[in-house]
């Protein structure tokens, strides 16, 4: 009873902080107090109960180094015209049959590159749903593609967050879980690349209106060089070089263009990696402002209190009546059904994807004790990350949403979020009623 009304409480902190727009690492804070009220009371001593939680922070150790990286690299792509530079590419490359496809691939090539769905719908996905609202294309659709883009790179690109995450919860490399995630992601692509070709054609636009390229063009200088931390960043990694330096390289490559290229003086290009980029320009303030490692304190924050939390549930067992359901689903429907179950659950109470990568890893774990650490990895990356994407009070759907200022009527065209899921469902699926055939053969 006291754990149910833990639970209750967090889960009213959660409703209250999207009530009030504030951060969500209040109703975490909150959530972790009553959880280690209950551990309390169960008779664990507080001095065992903050080890267990410093244990599950020690987790995220190795993703906060990413992150503070990441928070460097959003505002040094602005300040250095790496933005600029491929949005302005991808424009000129849209025709009026091809606009919802191109969104898409814009979209995941920025994700690719950025690692974040936020970064990329606060750049490209603004700009693609300007050009959307003035070309007379239908609004639903094109956030559904863009929805679909922004989401690609965060199983894949090296600079994800959440790849990270996934990875150090599992205990497998960031390459080595990123290699699988590739190999399970050519049909849903293909897929997601035919129905947005056939979009494309049913729902043409108009054009395109210049004065956004005019506004870029006027802003930044967009030359070859412009493009070197994008292309660092997406080449080192496949040359096994770690994705901290691989963050790295591109950061001082980007620093160079806005110092060299953009003639940023160097004290604005130090606010900017710390506050946040701003554009000189006023036409591209809305546009082109953000990163710094001031946008990285929140996920910061709900990192490490997630991990805290992992820590404490492994330690005080609290969640073993529910890590025994989970088994039972498992006999039931199969291992990867119960883990898009499960996701879905975490990703709908927690509204966090981040949270809901540490929670699934958390109540799933005890099913892949005999199993290798990839299979965690893999079926952690096939699901929450893309499922929290479709839970349109989840901060991974409600955020770009609410930055394209469209409904949740978006959701159902995100093809991409869903097919990776179905895919992977239906490959483990088949696996399964292999297994016993071989058995029998045997």
């Amino acid at each position: 009873m006291d754990l149910l009304a833990a639970f209750g409480i967090f889960l009213l902190c959660v409703a209250g902080c999207m009530v009030r727009g504030l951060p969500l690492y209040w109703a975490l804070l909150a959530g972790f107090f009553c959880f280690f009220a209950v551990g309390v009371r169960r008779g664990t001593p507080v001095p065992a109960l903050l080890n267990m939680a410093a244990g599950g922070m020690r987790t995220s150790f190795k993703v906060l180094r990413i992150l503070l990286l990441l928070g460097l690299l959003t505002a040094l792509w602005r300040a250095g015209g790496t933005v600029a530079f491929f949005v302005c590419t991808g424009v000129r490359l849209i025709t009026p049959g091809t606009f919802v496809l191109a969104a898409f691939l814009l979209s995941a090539v920025f994700s690719l590159a950025f690692g974040s769905c936020f970064g990329v719908v606060g750049t490209a996905g603004v700009i693609l749903m300007t050009i959307a609202r003035g070309s007379g294309a239908s609004l639903p659709v094109t956030a559904g593609a863009i929805m679909s883009g922004i989401y690609f790179g965060e199983r894949l690109s090296p600079a994800s967050s959440s790849s990270a995450l996934t990875a150090a919860v599992a205990h497998v490399s960031q390459r080595e879980f990123q290699l699988r995630m590739w190999r399970d992601t050519a049909v849903p692509l293909l897929a997601s690349l035919a129905l947005y070709g056939g979009l494309s054609v049913l729902y043409p636009i108009r054009g395109v209106d210049p004065q956004i390229l005019s506004a870029l063009e006027e802003g930044f200088v967009l030359t070859w060089p412009a493009a070197l931390p994008a292309a660092a960043l997406l080449l080192l990694p496949w040359l096994k070089v770690s994705t901290v330096v691989s963050i790295s390289v591109s950061c001082v490559l980007a620093a160079g263009c806005a110092i060299f290229l953009q003639g940023l003086p160097a004290e604005e290009l130090l606010r900017a990696c710390v506050l946040g980029y701003r554009p000189a320009l006023e036409t591209l303030s809305e546009l082109m402002s953000g990163g710094g490692l001031i946008s990285m304190v929140s996920v910061v924050l709900i990192v490490i209190l997630s991990c805290a939390y992992s820590g404490m549930f492994n330690g005080t067992g609290l969640l073993a009546p529910v890590t025994g359901r989970v088994g039972a689903l498992v006999e039931r429907f199969g291992l990867f059904t119960a883990h898009i179950a499960v996701s879905l659950g975490c990703c709908a109470l927690f509204c966090n994807q981040t949270v809901g990568i540490v929670m699934s890893a958390q109540l799933m774990g005890e099913e892949y004790r005999d199993r290798p650490p990839l299979e965690l990895a893999a079926n952690i990356g096939n699901s929450v990350i893309n499922l929290a994407g479709l839970v349109p009070w989840a901060i991974a759907a409600s955020v770009p949403l609410t930055t394209m200022e469209v409904s949740a009527a978006a959701l159902p065209l995100s093809f991409y979020l869903y097919l990776v899921p179905l895919w992977c469902w239906f490959v483990s699926r088949r696996a399964e009623r292999r297994r016993p055939e071989t058995r029998t053969k045997g």
